[in-house]
């Protein structure tokens, strides 16, 4: 977002110098230009109160074509979309989509929105989904095996039979949904956020086991369990 603001001023103030140069400049050489002819030709005619009338207005102008071109190209410039975003993973993505039984495996989708998606049986294998943000959406029987899910957030989301075996979930958020999950062998939650009253339920289960795979972390080390 950050980058994609960044972009976007830049183009702006690109755009602004750009027209500024080529429409301002001019005007205000004419300007100019009348009003040392003016000055030039009615010097003896014109009161000395109002020498000064033509030059103030064309200021005035000059000012208002200024705003005018820095709003046109504001507005062209926020409606239009640009690679940042793209790239970045703005917008909605995959938010409010059916997605079910589809393969999102082995990929980068870092960042993107999967909220309220509806992702039964879709697999997630091996994709890092940093950041990736879940919430709400029906996860029932998805596979998030060997994934990233490092900062992901998962709160009140359905997990029924989801897999999050090998996954690296460092500072992921949980609800009571992850006491719905088909397995959590070889999983690592260090940092990640699980409501207190659901935590003592997850240590108990018989899953919260193992090593995982990628930071080597123990499963129930990285709870905090007892």
């Amino acid at each position: 977002k950050c980058f994609t603001m960044m972009f976007r001023l830049l183009l702006l103030v690109s755009a602004v110098a750009c027209y500024a140069s080529a429409f301002v400049s001019p005007f205000h050489n004419t300007c100019k230009h009348s009003l040392v002819t003016r000055q030039a030709l009615w010097r003896h005619f014109v009161p000395r109160s109002q020498e000064f009338v033509w030059d103030e207005t064309c200021q005035v102008i000059q000012s208002a074509v200024k705003q005018g071109v820095l709003a046109s190209c504001l507005a062209l410039i926020l409606t239009v979309p640009t690679a940042s975003l793209a790239v970045s993973g703005g917008g909605l993505d995959y938010a409010n989509l059916d997605i079910t039984g589809q393969d999102f495996s082995n990929n980068n989708y870092k960042g993107k929105d999967f909220t309220q998606v509806i992702a039964k049986g879709t697999k997630f294998a091996k994709s890092n989904l940093q950041g990736c943000r879940f919430y709400k959406a029906y996860l029932v029987n998805a596979d998030f095996s060997d994934a990233d899910l490092r900062g992901a957030s998962l709160e009140d989301t359905s997990m029924d039979g989801a897999s999050l075996k090998n996954t690296d979930a460092r500072g992921a958020y949980f609800g009571q949904s992850l006491l719905d999950v088909g397995t959590l062998e070889n999983a690592d939650f260090t940092d990640a956020q699980i409501p207190i009253k659901t935590l003592p339920l997850v240590c108990g289960r018989s899953d919260v086991k193992g090593t995982n795979p990628t930071t080597g972390a123990d499963t129930r080390e990285s709870l905090m369990c007892p």
